[in-house]
């Protein structure tokens, strides 16, 4: 018997529906609609009143069946997917059944088998008054299943507008109607056909595309191709045009043989020939000089068959393209020949050429200068260069020929080229200028003698002294031992402090005015010394003193390096001063000369900066040789003061000083004798 109202037998019990939270993989939050709101307790009772009153279980179970119509949940809620999970090894699952009409109660899930005794779980039923949302009473269709495969669980979502359970005897609340989902299946033809449409039309496109680019090409290759007809058409008609005849640009003797024939050209280049051969002549000037050169003269004679011949070949030889190449070559560079040509030999040409030559030549000669050392205001004479001339005689014979082959009389003006000197006057001035030049008075108290010692040695060691880069001049070495056999006569010399005679007295004055000049030609001092006391011809700081004599430790030099990268003259000499009138005042001068130092020009400047008082030293005179009596004082030699300066070297074009040195004159003490 079936229920009408299920369509189910009437003794058949519906299977227990598995409550959502006890399945794998749904979490218990999604889980909780699926169960109506009931307490614990009441749960508790219904399941002891199967136990008790089984029998009564099933008429209470048909009472408690679901109305017409109900469905159960479906596995998956709407919108989610469950994860999925590997079965468990050993878990075949139930065969599925397909769906009837009406009511279908869920199926129980099997669990997996484990080892032992597993007692069998209860599902639990829903209570009374539940109805499934509309959405959920449709018939599942499950799909069949392969041997150890387990379907994934969804957690279900409750449907919208459902409560859950309702009190007996209330009302029925029916759910909104839901609106049917949307069904992708009805446009996937005509999705297909407009991809197909698409697809056509590109394809059609392509194809026009296609079409159009190769019609463009064929119509560039028939372009092409007319092109180059033309071409061949041109060069045709233009090479068939003078096949017998000269090409245009191809001259004889100055005439336009382009267009003729070998006989037309023939009768017009020898009819030239009588009418210019005869009268030929070219002149060549030089000043006021000529020489005229006939056709006789050259020795030449006509050849116009040879020629002509080797004229009709220009243009004439190779294929079409080549000749049409050659005829636009003429076009742009004429051919040009001449029917005089040598009978071998141009000895007489080259020996006319050789002679205008020789005459015109002439070598290059340098700027040179020659030394006075006796001259000291000009040491130096400089002359001037001379350039020289050549003559290329190769530029006049083409210029010969060009005349000769057109039959043109000419004038030809020969320019030689000048041949420029190595070393000009300009680079000699520049090497050998004035660098210096330092003079000091002679004082008129100085004796005869010592003005000849002073004269000996810068007039006869000194002056027109030449250093070369790199060395150094020694005074001592070049004016040497100053004694009687030497030339050198006595005169007073400070010695030790104390003025004595000796010969070669006044030297020191020769080495003071060479020291000033080298320090002014910015020349690098390598030994000097001054004196003990302050002399008479210069300033403080500004002299520099020499002593020479054999087995002396106390011999004392002057030295300076030539530091330039040229070569160094002193000129050196005893003169009358020009500032002053009178033959008795004379005073020491040395020039040196040697590479341009540019826009400078030095003098020297002492600066006294401390005097030291000499003191005096009394010493007692007991054997009364400068005293009388007891307490008298006899005044010895007197005191000098002393002195520190410094020394300076100040340009005189811009004012800048620099400064050199400092110098010490120390102090002499006055010596009194007092009688004891």
């Amino acid at each position: 018997m079936k229920d009408q109202r299920y369509g189910r037998p009437v003794n058949q019990q519906p299977a227990p529906v598995q409550p959502p939270a006890v399945r794998r993989g749904v979490p218990q939050q999604e889980a909780q609609w699926y169960q109506p709101a009931q307490s614990q307790e009441q749960l508790s009772w219904y399941n002891r009143q199967q136990q008790q009153n089984p029998r009564a279980q099933q008429p209470q179970q048909q009472a408690q069946q679901p109305p017409q119509g109900y469905y159960p949940p479906q596995q998956n809620a709407p919108g989610r997917r469950a994860p999925q999970e590997p079965p468990r090894q050993g878990y075949y699952p139930p065969q599925q059944q397909p769906a009837q009409h009406g009511y279908q109660a869920p199926q129980t899930q099997q669990q997996p088998a484990q080892h032992g005794y597993q007692a069998p779980q209860t599902q639990q039923q829903p209570p009374q008054g539940y109805y499934a949302p509309r959405h959920q009473q449709r018939p599942m269709q499950q799909q069949p299943q392969q041997q150890g495969y387990y379907p994934p669980q969804q957690p279900q979502q409750p449907a919208r507008g459902y409560t859950p359970g309702r009190a007996p005897g209330a009302p029925r609340v029916q759910p909104k109607p839901q609106q049917p989902p949307f069904n992708l299946k009805k446009f996937i033809p005509a999705l297909i056909l407009l991809v197909l449409i698409i697809v056509a039309g590109a394809l059609g496109v392509s194809g026009i595309n296609v079409s159009r680019e190769r019609a463009a090409r064929e119509q560039t290759a028939r372009e092409q191709a007319a092109v180059q007809q033309q071409q061949a058409d041109t060069i045709r008609q233009k090479v068939e045009s003078y096949r017998d005849r000269f090409c245009p640009g191809v001259y004889v003797n100055g005439i336009d043989l382009g267009g003729k024939t070998y006989e037309e050209a023939k009768t017009a280049v020898e009819a030239g020939i009588q009418a210019q051969h005869a009268d030929w002549k070219v002149t060549l000037t030089y000043g006021e000089n000529h020489a005229d050169i006939t056709a006789a003269d050259l020795n030449f004679t006509v050849d116009v068959t040879g020629v002509l011949n080797e004229a009709m070949q220009q243009g004439h030889t190779g294929s079409d393209e080549q000749r049409y190449a050659d005829m636009l070559q003429l076009e742009q560079t004429p051919y040009r020949v001449s029917t005089a040509r040598p009978t071998g030999s141009t000895q007489k040409i080259d020996d006319l050429l050789a002679a205008i030559k020789n005459s015109i030549d002439r070598p290059a000669q340098d700027a040179y200068y020659t030394l006075d050392p006796e001259n000291i205001n000009a040491p130096f004479q400089f002359f001037d260069e001379v350039y020289g001339l050549t003559l290329d005689t190769e530029p006049i014979r083409k210029w010969i020929f060009e005349k000769l082959s057109t039959m043109e009389n000419g004038t030809y003006a020969i320019t030689p080229a000048q041949v420029e000197p190595s070393i000009r006057k300009a680079d000699l001035m520049h090497r050998y200028t004035l660098r210096a030049s330092a003079w000091t008075e002679i004082h008129t108290s100085s004796t005869e003698d010592r003005n000849n010692n002073i004269r000996h040695a810068l007039h006869d060691f000194v002056n027109g002294y030449k250093l070369a880069p790199g060395e150094t001049f020694s005074f001592n070495s070049v004016v040497g031992y100053r004694t009687a056999e030497r030339g050198f006569f006595p005169a007073q010399e400070i010695v030790y402090g104390n003025y004595v005679e000796g010969y070669g007295g006044g030297v020191c004055q020769a080495s003071t005015t060479i020291y000033q000049a080298a320090l002014c030609a910015g020349l690098q001092i390598v030994e000097r010394r001054p004196h003990s006391e302050k002399v008479k011809y210069t300033e403080l700081g500004l002299d520099a003193t020499v002593y020479l004599e054999k087995g002396s430790k106390h011999n004392k030099d002057f030295r300076f390096k030539n530091n330039t990268d040229g070569d160094i003259y002193i000129f050196a000499t005893v003169e009358k001063d020009p500032a002053k009138k009178g033959k008795k005042y004379l005073r020491t001068r040395v020039d040196i000369y040697g590479p341009y130092m540019g826009d400078v020009h030095y003098e020297l400047k002492s600066n006294i900066v401390e005097t030291i008082d000499p003191g005096v030293e009394i010493k007692k005179d007991r054997k009364h040789e400068y005293t009388s009596y007891p307490g008298e004082q006899y005044l010895y030699s007197e005191g000098r003061e002393g002195y520190k300066v410094e020394v300076y070297r100040v340009n005189t074009v811009n004012g800048q000083a620099e400064y050199l040195y400092p110098d010490t004159y120390e102090p002499k003490k006055a010596v009194y004798y007092e009688g004891v």
